[in-house]
């Protein structure tokens, strides 16, 4: 029997790691993740977003994730994704998702930290590009 290609996640998503687990965030700095190519990637994008345990001791913090695109690896021409879901991660070891449509050929996650209260508060972030693979 065939393998539906819905449910074959193994020869069907592309994409890769754009902030790389253990990635750190601090003050109110965007971190910005690697450029991920998705010229062999079709229809929407995804960028799955994940954060650990915060230090410092925040009373609270607040993650805004989003997806960013360009037209080469240098970054050129980069501008949010015009058409994408919004996420916020506001508890330690959450995660979560951002869709969007892309009309450039790389994306990167962007991760940009809000934190209140603590002593020098941090928090780690990791982001994945993820899209289904062509089919010819």
């Amino acid at each position: 029997m065939a393998q539906n290609p819905v449910y074959d996640l193994k020869n069907n998503v592309g994409g890769g790691v754009s902030l790389k687990p253990g990635t750190s965030l601090s003050g109110s700095s965007a971190s910005n993740g690697d450029w991920i190519d998705c010229a062999t990637l079709e229809g929407p994008v995804h960028g799955e977003f994940g954060v650990g345990s915060a230090t410092g001791s925040p009373t609270s913090f607040s993650i805004a994730c989003k997806l960013q695109e360009a037209s080469d690896s240098s970054g050129t021409g980069s501008q949010d994704l015009a058409t994408q879901t919004t996420l916020a991660l506001t508890a330690d070891k959450t995660r979560g998702m951002v869709r969007g449509i892309r009309t450039m050929q790389y994306v990167r996650c962007v991760a940009t930290p809000t934190f209140s209260g603590g002593s020098s508060p941090t928090q780690s972030v990791v982001g994945h590009v993820m899209g289904q693979k062509q089919r010819y």
